[in-house]
């Protein structure tokens, strides 16, 4: 049966070429009035006009996607509904490393893909739950999955949609509101600007399309909350892996000494756990509690000599993180938007005989945070990107300035704060920096009955992995070691959503450990990496993609082919399941479909099928 969409009204953003494109002709092709949106006026009436040509219906609209509410409200006031939304609508910033990258290159990435989908799906939103449906496309990216070169601002932004993607499907459920991420590969203004001629042609949106077409029909699969990579007619589908981990006891003689000696088992994937929600860990303190003192590495991991800089310090994570540091030789710069909590931090380091200074400012002024450190120390090696703020709403009652404020606050304080050291350790060709995510980010909120919810917060906490991951490629070629952690810790953020019971017990030095470890000379390899923490326990978090399945390329995809192979490529217990690292090794399966080829009788056999499905439809 062919897949219809009369009566259906889908927005599509950044239509006016490539992607957006051949989504809009698909759907109106299927019967569905289109809303072509594009910053390009002339680019968008053209898709329409060639829509409204093959005797379809669509109406174009120029609005920028930060402005969600005139995009949205363009399909209401021309077909009186909204159905589906695809958030395609994108730029690249392709500027060199880091340190190249302006502050404009970074926000403008980021307000495009992120707070532009945030805007047109807040917009959306109310529609699809009123009338118990929606469907909604997010466009993630491989260089958010994995990071990659040159593309701090771009894997932020897209590893940023799967987190937005991962929460927002657990809200929409209970409305019948789908919401899934797809990281396509494909053809566009965009691509050409990174890829070969040949590598394009064998790149058609064409092969991405029908896949978006599926999942958004209501009788197609509903994947809410998934990611998929798509391209040259190959589809495979991501999910988490999580390595077994290893346990600590919750002592003094959890140090990052005792650390080094078992690192090897927080990286052993040998028997890998596949969490779906942050609840899916078992509880470790009891364990914990009752182990023998941990054995400690010869010579002892220490910092003397080194100046850390840590963010968010005057409380909870950052408080036992500096303290940790101090007693370990570190010269300590704490950084707190509260002068009592920063400089009484600093009394304790200075009471116990160590060394530290107060950075009294936002986390967003890392150049200011930095000059503090070389001021006073002469120097900086280490940096701990830690401060964080909750905005507890649900996803229709949430402001666009609280979503800024989050946004703000972690994933571009974490920016600017990278920014700043990272000169300064290119030169000295040494440099630690871990940043912090958040469960929420990796799997999407709480899910629970009483949930509360996190928008921005998994957005951006999600964002800084894929931020990470770049730094991890970036700075390999001069020892700047860069990971990523998902802390669970009672803290004063933590408390508006755990029982006390929780908040006092997972102690924030149950945590600070591993975070020594990693920012330490001890640690000459793992960088790029996400860790999960909690409770004196530690296990690494990849992706792993299913073996996928690819269609011929000289064949025309359907979505009607898509649910057919359905089951095979969101297959992950057939033995052909992968674990790509980096973008380059995620694309070589799917450039080997690109000598995929279909026979003659085949081919033809597809031709007379169509026509006939052509002709039916006529009649």
């Amino acid at each position: 049966m062919s897949l219809s969409f009369k009566g259906q009204t889908v927005v599509v953003t950044g239509a006016g070429g490539g992607l957006g494109r051949v989504y809009s002709l698909l759907f109106a092709s299927r019967g569905a009035n289109v809303v072509v949106n594009d910053f390009n006026a002339e680019a968008a009436q053209k898709v329409v006009d060639e829509i409204k040509k093959a005797g379809g219906s669509a109406i174009a609209n120029a609005s920028s996607v930060t402005d969600g509410a005139a995009v949205i409200q363009s399909a209401l006031s021309a077909f009186g509904g909204v159905s589906i939304l695809i958030n395609n609508a994108g730029i690249l910033r392709i500027e060199g490393w880091l340190k190249n990258m302006t502050d404009a290159e970074f926000d403008q990435v980021i307000s495009v893909h992120v707070k532009g989908a945030f805007s047109c799906t807040k917009a959306a939103w109310p529609h699809f739950r009123n009338q118990k449906f929606g469907r909604i496309i997010n466009t993630a990216s491989a260089a958010g999955i994995y990071g990659n070169f040159g593309q701090a601002n771009y894997s932020a932004a897209k590893m940023g949609l799967i987190g937005f993607t991962k929460s927002l499907a657990r809200e929409g459920a209970k409305y019948n509101i789908s919401v899934v991420a797809i990281a396509p590969i494909a053809a566009s203004a965009m691509t050409a600007t990174v890829m070969s001629p040949e590598m394009l042609a064998n790149l058609k949106p064409e092969f991405v399309a029908p896949f978006v077409a599926a999942v958004c029909h209501p009788d197609g699969p509903n994947p809410s909350g998934r990611v998929f990579e798509i391209g040259a007619g190959f589809i495979g589908e991501l999910r988490w892996e999580r390595s077994k981990g290893t346990i600590w006891k919750t002592d003094d003689t959890f140090t990052p000494s005792a650390v080094k000696l078992k690192w090897s088992e927080v990286t052993d994937f040998s028997n890998p756990r596949y969490p779906e929600s942050i609840s899916d860990v078992d509880s470790t303190l009891e364990l914990a509690s009752t182990m023998p003192p941990n054995p400690q590495s010869a010579p002892p991991v220490r910092f003397d000599g080194k100046t850390v800089i840590i963010t968010g310090a005057g409380a909870g994570l950052g408080r036992a993180y500096a303290l940790m540091y101090a007693r370990l030789g570190a010269n300590v710069v704490v950084n707190d938007v509260s002068e009592k909590g920063a400089h009484a931090v600093c009394s304790e380091i200075k009471s116990a005989g160590g060394k530290a200074v107060p950075a009294v400012c936002s986390a967003e002024d890392g150049e200011a945070i930095v000059k503090i450190a070389l001021d006073t120390f002469g120097g900086v090696h280490v940096l701990v990107a830690n401060a964080g703020v909750l905005r507890d709403r649900s996803f229709t009652a949430m402001s666009e300035q609280e979503w800024d404020l989050v946004v703000a606050v972690h994933l571009r304080s974490t920016y600017k704060c990278a920014k700043a050291v990272w000169p300064i350790f290119q030169k000295q060709n040494y440099g630690r920096i871990v940043t912090t995510c958040s469960q929420v980010g990796i799997y999407g909120n709480f899910g629970q009955t009483n949930a509360r919810h996190f928008f921005p917060y998994s957005s951006a906490k999600a964002g800084i992995i894929g931020f990470t991951k770049t730094l991890g490629f970036e700075g390999r070629k001069y020892n700047i070691l860069s990971n990523v952690i998902a802390p669970s810790a009672g803290t004063a953020m933590t408390m508006t959503v755990w029982p006390q019971e929780m908040v006092d017990a997972y102690k924030p030095d149950y945590i600070a450990p591993i975070v020594g470890y990693l920012t330490s000379e001890a640690n000459t390899e793992t960088t790029g990496q996400l860790f999960e923490i909690s409770g004196g326990w530690a296990a690494q978090t990849r992706w792993q993609r299913a073996g996928g399945y690819g269609f011929p390329t000289n064949r025309v995809l359907t979505p009607e082919d898509i649910i057919s192979k359905w089951d095979i490529f969101t297959n992950f217990d057939d033995g052909h399941a992968t674990n790509p690292t980096t973008s380059a090794e995620a694309m070589q399966q799917i450039m080997g479909n690109f000598e995929n080829k279909a026979s003659v009788v085949e081919t033809v056999k597809d031709a007379v099928r169509d026509a006939g499905k052509a002709l039916k439809a006529k009649l």
